[in-house]
């Protein structure tokens, strides 16, 4: 990308091109067609540290997959869209670097390679990354499945620990979190190993192990889903750890504890400690999906961010600053992961999922429309509820659109559907049908 030529005009920038920052980028781009004469003056810039768009709710199909094609190219083109395809054909600029300062006061951002770009708006759309909640050993001996290279390494360590197995052996896997990304991998992981037996001829077992401080898998669902997933989980043969936390771990095991009890309520005396005795897990493989941290990129002071690093907004998604300097983020929007709104009606923080973030998206490109036009801000107004699918092994999943919920093959063939929607939805290009269809022929050899 030629950068004195984005330098000649005002720069919208997108930090980020995940689910929000794609979904804002094209939404800009839609709206810059329909008004040509507001843009005239403006680049849209999309920025990442990477050159293509992540597909994450896949990832557990990366580091499953037992197909002998499936080499580390042929998964990261499975899950992963160049981002010069989303490009293609728009007007949209994209700039690949790694960022090491935004200067709110000067409007700046300076990127490793000593780049600088101005900007007349910019939208924080840059993610998550792991947390490990300060828990000793967790990250030194944990993978945590967040990004394309995390899953081809949980892929091959599976593979590296299977091949050290006698058959009648068990390969043993701790799955630390018993979110949507924990209890798709422990299942998936059941049939990857069935895989390789029938390769080898071998008899090696796999239960993995799920463990979760709450009272049940998929804390924050309704109770359709989390028994529809707990009863699947346990007939695929995951076992499940709930009402512990990890302690600690070292490169041979987890250990684990009873999760403290809740505080007692106002007026009632709280219960006496009793010592909590630690259980050790053994393991072969130990992965991470306890949680998730918004990603940082150093601004200073100028924000205002709650304890898991988000940055809080107001109800139009604009960046709350610090101190009395309000005009510093009147432009400055954020979006995703790395923002924390508070839905009106419930009082509580978005949850950090795909279709908010690509739903926050397309209201930020609509605000920064009215800001060109100077007209006023349009509060965001999040859904009563999103649509969503969690895959629990094989060709199983649970989905649930509107008032309906729905689960088995069905869910399963709806996964398949979302994720050929998301695929054109950013690059609106029918050339991805042919893709889709291929990756589906490569993840199904477990089934």
């Amino acid at each position: 990308m030629d950068i004195q030529r984005i330098a000649q005009k005002k720069n919208i920038i997108i930090l980020g091109a995940g689910f929000g920052g794609s979904a804002c980028a094209r939404t800009l781009e839609d709206i810059r067609r329909a008004h040509p004469s507001s843009f005239q003056d403006l680049n849209i810039v999309l920025v990442d540290k990477k050159n293509y768009y992540l597909y994450t709710p896949s990832l557990y199909e990366i580091a499953t997959t037992a197909a002998d094609d499936a080499a580390p190219l042929a998964l990261k083109r499975a899950v992963g869209i160049p981002i010069e395809d989303i490009v293609a054909r728009t007007a949209i600029k994209f700039v690949q670097g790694n960022i090491t300062y935004v200067d709110l006061g000067e409007k700046k951002i300076s990127f490793e390679d000593g780049t600088v770009l101005s900007y007349e708006y910019l939208v924080y759309a840059i993610g998550s990354e792991p947390t490990y909640f300060g828990i000793p050993g967790v990250k030194e001996h944990a993978i945590a499945l967040k990004w394309l290279e995390d899953a081809i390494r949980i892929r091959a360590e599976v593979k590296r620990k299977y091949d050290t197995k006698l058959s009648e052996e068990a390969l043993a896997v701790v799955v630390g979190g018993g979110g949507p990304a924990g209890i798709e991998v422990a299942a998936e992981l059941i049939g990857y190993v069935k895989k390789l037996n029938q390769k080898t001829g071998k008899n090696i077992s796999c239960s993995p192990i799920i463990v979760d401080g709450g009272a049940h898998v998929l804390a924050g669902f309704d109770d359709f889903t989390v028994t529809k997933a707990t009863a699947r989980l346990l007939s695929v043969g995951v076992r499940i750890k709930c009402g512990f936390v990890i302690a600690h771990a070292d490169e041979k095991a987890v250990y684990v504890k009873p999760a403290p009890p809740p505080p007692p309520a106002a007026g009632s005396a709280a219960p006496q400690e009793q010592p909590a005795t630690e259980e050790a897990l053994p393991y072969d493989l130990f992965i991470w999906g306890g949680g998730v941290q918004a990603a940082s990129v150093p601004s200073g002071d100028c924000l205002i961010k709650e304890k898991r690093g988000r940055i809080e907004t107001n109800q139009c998604l604009v960046c709350t600053p610090t101190g009395e300097n309000l005009e510093i983020t009147k432009k400055v929007f954020a979006i995703g992961d790395v923002a924390c709104f508070t839905d009106p009606k419930t009082k509580r923080a978005m949850p950090g999922t795909a279709q908010v973030a690509a739903a926050e998206g397309k209201a930020v490109a609509h605000n920064i429309h009215q800001a060109i036009e100077g007209k006023p801000q349009i509060p965001f107004v999040p859904k009563a509820s999103y649509p969503f699918v969690i895959p629990v092994g094989g060709k199983y999943a649970i989905a649930k659109i509107g008032p309906v919920r729905f689960s088995g093959f069905s869910g399963w063939i709806f996964a398949q559907l979302v994720e050929l929607y998301y695929f054109y939805s950013v690059t609106r290009d029918l050339g991805v049908i042919r893709r889709w269809w291929r990756d589906i022929k490569i993840f199904t050899r477990n089934d």
